[in-house]
């Protein structure tokens, strides 16, 4: 799943200098005359001076984007583009009001008064805006794990430019060199065996010898980490380990970058990435057109690449989803409180243990993280697990038991009614999990799955999903299952999200809730 960039961002941040400009004119004015909205001079009209200065600054951002470039700019910078801007818009406001013939009716000292204010207020806006948006990003699991594939004609620059471009969305995870990096990983391995022997000979000699084969191994060791980092960022993978690689990684997107003697081999790989659901970005050469400068492409620094993914979402229909799993989850939570007064101690009646029971999942293109539900087995159930595989009623991956004895009394009302699925809806708050999805499979199905299962990961794994609502009960084919997912991640929209959860209430009303 990919969405292009928004320009949220950038609203956001007209939206706070706008409200920048409000408190300093209010301020200023307090200052001035001891009123925030309002002036002994009746010819002085606070609401014709704000809308001047807000028509002017809005329509400087139209015509020129001023924050379109604010994270590459530092605090100097920064200083010297918002008096910029501030004069221009007050010069601008001028023009306006002095045509009006209402200028000489603002006092000159509360203008002053206003632009040292809006000044500074809009410099600790900025600074501070630059400060949280990573660690919103990274709060809301947004970032996007991107992996550099690249030969040695283009990595260096590649590389070099990502960091370049401060894109909190994205996080260098790796790189895999095509050409050079195979040569450097397999003199990384022959250099570390041959350390390994020297260590054991040294080691053989003595205290003396053994202290000082104890210090080469050390430098070895830091040799050997040193061969596998390129340009400060690791290099987890060769050529001919990508796609081993990528199967097991937490991984968003791919960009590749390679000359054109390595096109035709990385076409074979870039079939495999795109059947697991990573979205692609591929490097083109562009020609510079002096008469017509901008392109229409995707962009990372100076490369410009065409995108591969399997659904590119509209980012309005991402928002609305987003909303709505908060929506549903603050609902949520406040019956999983309730619930819990009155499920808890009839779970810990039963048999010892915990109220809730927390698995490690894999979540959007693996991405671990712990699920939450009532328990509804007996504190032993995992290593019971091994015996009952003999018995699993599933085809495949999955393990579904009818008359599973690993599950007590209360545990059985809890399911049939779907109940213990009510504290996944912390992980829906948590943005682990969304509404409507996939559903996370553990660790150790993923260590199974094929390229094709993991494209069933390329989203996020929800509480329902389209396989829950389209016969659950029936299903007893894993493949089934992924090709329900699969069909669902393909035609996703919003509308889709709705109906299958209006489908979710209905076949729980009905006694078959989903897992």
């Amino acid at each position: 799943m990919y969405h292009r960039k928004s320009r949220l961002q950038s609203l956001f941040i007209l939206m706070l200098d706008c409200i920048c400009i409000t408190v300093s004119l209010a301020i200023a004015n307090y200052i001035r005359s001891g009123r925030f909205f309002r002036s002994d001079n009746d010819r002085m009209d606070f609401g014709l001076l704000l809308v001047a200065c807000l028509t002017v600054f809005l329509g400087m951002n139209l015509l020129r984007s001023t924050n379109r470039n604010m994270f590459l700019r530092g605090p100097l910078h920064e200083v010297v583009h918002i008096i910029q801007s501030n004069l221009f818009m007050f010069a601008g406001a001028a023009v306006i009001l002095y045509f009006l013939n209402v200028l000489d009716a603002y006092s000159r000292l509360a203008f002053f008064y206003f632009l040292v204010l809006d000044c500074v207020l809009m410099f600790f806006l900025h600074q501070l805006w630059k400060k949280m948006l990573p660690f919103l990003y990274r709060k809301f699991g947004e970032v996007r794990n991107l992996l550099v594939v690249a030969d040695e004609e283009f990595a260096p620059a590649l590389v070099q430019d990502l960091k370049n471009m401060k894109d909190f969305s994205y996080e260098l995870t790796g790189i895999a060199l095509v050409k050079k990096g195979e040569e450097t990983c397999r003199e990384a391995q022959e250099g570390m065996k041959q350390q390994e022997t020297a260590w054991e000979e040294a080691a053989q000699e003595g205290t003396f010898q053994e202290e000082a084969a104890q210090e080469e191994k050390t430098q070895g060791e830091s040799a050997g980490a040193e061969n596998k980092i390129f340009e400060g960022i690791p290099v987890v993978s060769d050529r001919k380990g990508l796609i081993d690689y990528c199967k097991g990684a937490s991984l968003d997107e791919v960009i590749i970058a390679v000359g054109p003697e390595r096109k035709k081999e990385i076409l074979a790989d870039m079939e495999i990435l795109a059947e697991m659901g990573i979205t692609i970005h591929y490097q083109i050469p562009v020609p510079e057109l002096y008469g017509a400068r901008q392109k229409v492409l995707s962009q990372f620094g100076r490369f410009y690449t065409v995108t591969y993914a399997n659904r590119v979402a509209p980012v309005g229909q991402l928002l609305l989803k987003r909303m709505l799993d908060i929506c549903g989850a603050l609902v949520g939570c406040v019956i999983l409180f309730l619930l819990t007064i009155i499920v808890g101690p009839l779970i810990k009646l039963e048999s010892p243990g915990p109220v809730f029971f927390s698995q490690k999942r894999v979540g959007r293109n693996g991405r671990i993280f712990k699920m939450y539900k009532f328990r509804s087995m007996y504190a032993d159930a995992e290593e019971r697990k091994k015996e009952l595989m003999k018995q699993n009623e599933m085809n495949g991956l999955m393990f579904k038991m009818e008359n599973d004895p690993r599950i007590t009394k209360v545990g059985r009302f809890l399911r049939k009614t779907s109940l213990d699925e009510f504290p996944q809806f912390i992980n829906i708050l948590r943005s682990d999990m969304s509404l409507v999805g996939t559903r996370p499979p553990t660790l150790d199905e993923f260590a199974q799955y094929s390229p094709y299962h993991k494209k069933r990961l390329s989203f996020r794994p929800g509480l329902t999903g389209m396989w829950q609502v389209g016969g659950r009960s029936d299903i007893t084919d894993f493949e089934e299952i992924v090709r329900l997912d699969v069909e669902y991640i393909d035609n996703w929209s919003f509308m889709l999200d709705i109906k299958i959860l209006l489908k979710t209430v209905l076949e729980v009303f009905k006694g078959s809730g989903a897992k």
